[in-house]
């Protein structure tokens, strides 16, 4: 009876010790799950701005009632900027949409945590689009 006297808080104190590294664990993939979500939504809403673009844009003010940037930027679930629209002007050439979209992660003990990541797209122009493109976002 003697010897389970002495190990009758051990594994309390052991918890506590732990408790905080388990804590920052489940929070960091939460973090980083969510940081996941938002590259993945990025990514998507760059391929889907570049198949608007490719299949062919008359007005690139009106596309669906708001202008590109603007339906890309719906598309993305928040802000963008630094957006970039490169494209060969003639079909079978190469058009590319990317754009920079934030970042948030809050991560303690982690002082150079991204803030913007970059989405890309590239696909096959099928049709051409009106002249000049859409411009800045």
């Amino acid at each position: 009876m003697a010897w389970s006297r002495r190990q009758d808080g051990a594994a309390a104190v052991e918890f506590a010790l732990l408790l905080p590294l388990l804590v920052l664990l489940l929070f960091g993939f939460i973090q980083f799950g969510l940081a996941f979500n938002a590259r993945i939504q990025a990514t998507n809403a760059a391929r889907e701005g570049a198949r608007l673009a490719v299949v062919g844009i008359d007005d690139w003010s009106d596309v669906g009632g708001l202008p590109f940037w603007q339906v890309v930027e719906s598309q993305a679930g928040g802000s963008i900027s630094n957006c970039s629209f490169i494209t060969d002007a003639f079909v079978g050439g190469t058009l590319t949409v990317s754009f920079d979209y934030p970042i948030d992660l809050a991560i303690p003990f982690l002082p150079t945590a991204p803030s913007s990541g970059t989405a890309r797209a590239s696909m096959r122009v099928e049709q051409l689009s009106a002249p000049g493109g859409p411009g800045g976002c």
